[in-house]
């Protein structure tokens, strides 16, 4: 016979697992800013995304610079395109931002995600000075909200469904050796 007490600490254990687990992929998906290098034109492109950790339906600033690989200076007047790809739920989309004008090499943009998972943003950017075409990819990847106070809420709803299990199992076993005393 099980001891009610090892499913009490199994579930504990199981619990803590689960915020390690969701502290780790939380960090994980931290923002760092992304470098697309074009030495064929001489073309650093920097991406990066606020907030840091990005969440399903919540806006998303997208962020690029575009500078000279050589001389580091900001690329100007520059013409951007930019497609945000997504098959998180196994059907592709596309998302299109076009005509984007950078007049100092510097664009942001507005992203809405309705979806968990990796995205691939894609940008061509057209310069005419040097005249040029340069295309960078990077990946976004959008977590479910971890705020403090969702893991909390997460955790105590598996704790009372633990203890919800852990009692039905005290009382199926207290019911079993009882029966087996009388019977």
């Amino acid at each position: 016979m099980k001891n009610p007490n090892s499913v009490a600490i199994k579930g504990a254990f199981f619990f803590i697992f689960f915020l390690m687990l969701v502290v780790m992929i939380n960090n994980a998906a931290g923002n760092e800013t992304q470098v697309w290098i074009d030495r064929e034109n001489n073309v650093k492109i920097f991406f990066t995304y606020s907030p840091e950790n990005p969440v399903i339906n919540t806006t998303t600033l997208l962020k690029f610079t575009a500078v000279n690989l050589l001389t580091g200076s900001h690329l100007k007047n520059l013409l951007a395109m930019v497609v945000i790809i997504s098959n998180s739920s196994g059907h592709e989309k596309i998302l299109r931002f076009t005509n984007i004008m950078a007049p100092d090499g510097k664009f942001t943009l507005e992203g809405l995600f309705p979806e968990l998972g990796v995205y691939h943003v894609v940008t061509r950017i057209n310069s005419t000075n040097p005249s040029s075409i340069t295309l960078a990819s990077f990946r976004l990847i959008v977590t479910m909200e971890t705020s403090f106070l969702n893991i909390v809420i997460t955790g105590i709803v598996i704790l009372v469904i633990f203890g919800g299990v852990a009692y039905l199992v005290v009382i199926i076993v207290k019911k079993k050796a009882k029966k087996k005393i009388l019977g």
